[in-house]
């Protein structure tokens, strides 16, 4: 294996420049045959030098760069991984947001039947009162700080537990609302007959003498055939004659209430009878203990007769 050796004379920078002195390299062979010399000029060892200088940058750059672009790639593939369980969250969101959406509508029909039922006007007739939190999908968060998933999920979480006690709510007033129109319904109100208030309810005279006595109804004078209705739902109890009152009608409004129809020329319902306020029960006559053609009627709550006209 033959051995370069290197040999260049001495001398300073100035000189070398100067003398433009060339570089000799020696390959000695082991051998022993004669050496070989290489006469090698000063600018082509500056060329090789700069040459590897430079093959040398440029293969570091290119390594360098190598190792970003696999870092790169590997942070990629991450946010695609990243991107995938997001969407896929995002798509379980929604569901989970439709599905309180729908909830939402249920609440809003049950709260439109309960102001149809109040007559009050519709929510969209109401002035939109200032909300205190954040609307649905919108987190509380300071200023510039990142809304996440999590972030969604949990407004989304409490939108729907305040769903179910403001539904109830909703229902129990509804509920109620229902029962209070029933016995609102059931409860005698407004005129059976439309004429002439002959005799109020309390003391008067007798008409068929001087003395006084206790009028427990109200005498309502009326052309004879006149249709007497019901003041208030209700099931009819009696329907016959009574000494004293002629034809006479009962009719049982449940909550303690009843009512009396009497001197009637002809009752049109009987006992069992089912009817609702404003239905023809009888016709104004003058059957029983009569002057002429009225209605005595006559209001009973718990069995106490009570002054009609408290409820015209």
């Amino acid at each position: 294996m033959p051995i370069a050796t290197f040999f260049a004379k001495s001398c300073t920078w100035k000189q070398c420049s100067a003398r433009a002195r060339a570089f000799t390299v020696l390959f000695v062979p082991h051998s022993g045959q004669k050496a070989q010399r290489l006469r090698l000029p000063a600018w082509a060892l500056g060329a090789a030098a700069v040459f590897v200088l430079t093959f040398v940058g440029g293969l570091s750059w290119f390594g360098y760069d190598y190792v970003r672009l696999r870092a790169n790639e590997r942070e990629l593939v991450r946010l695609r991984i990243e991107n995938c369980q997001q969407a896929e969250q995002i798509e379980s969101l929604a569901q989970e947001a439709a599905a309180v959406q729908e909830r939402l509508v249920e609440v809003d029909q049950l709260d439109a039947e309960v102001r149809a039922l109040l007559g009050l006007p519709s929510r969209g007739e109401e002035p939109e009162p200032t909300l205190s939190r954040g609307r649905l999908g919108q987190p509380q968060g300071g200023p510039g700080r990142r809304v996440t998933t999590d972030d969604i999920q949990a407004t989304l979480q409490a939108a729907a537990a305040s769903i179910d006690p403001q539904k109830e709510k909703l229902a129990q007033l509804q509920e109620e609302v229902r029962q209070e129109q029933q016995r609102l319904a059931h409860t005698p109100s407004g005129r059976p007959v439309q004429g002439t208030i002959t005799s109020r309810y309390g003391t008067r005279r007798s008409p068929y003498g001087r003395r006084t006595e206790f009028h427990e109804g109200i005498d309502i004078a009326a052309p004879y055939g006149t249709a007497v209705k019901a003041t208030g739902a209700g099931t009819v109890v009696y329907s016959a004659w009574r000494s004293g009152y002629g034809r006479m009608v009962v009719i049982d409004h449940g909550y303690g209430y009843r009512t009396a129809y009497a001197h009637n020329s002809k009752n049109k319902v009987s006992v069992g009878t089912t009817v609702e306020r404003g239905d023809v029960i009888a016709y104004v006559g003058s059957s029983g203990r009569s002057t002429g053609p009225h209605l005595h009627y006559e209001v009973i709550y718990l069995g106490v007769k009570k002054d009609p006209a408290r409820y015209f």
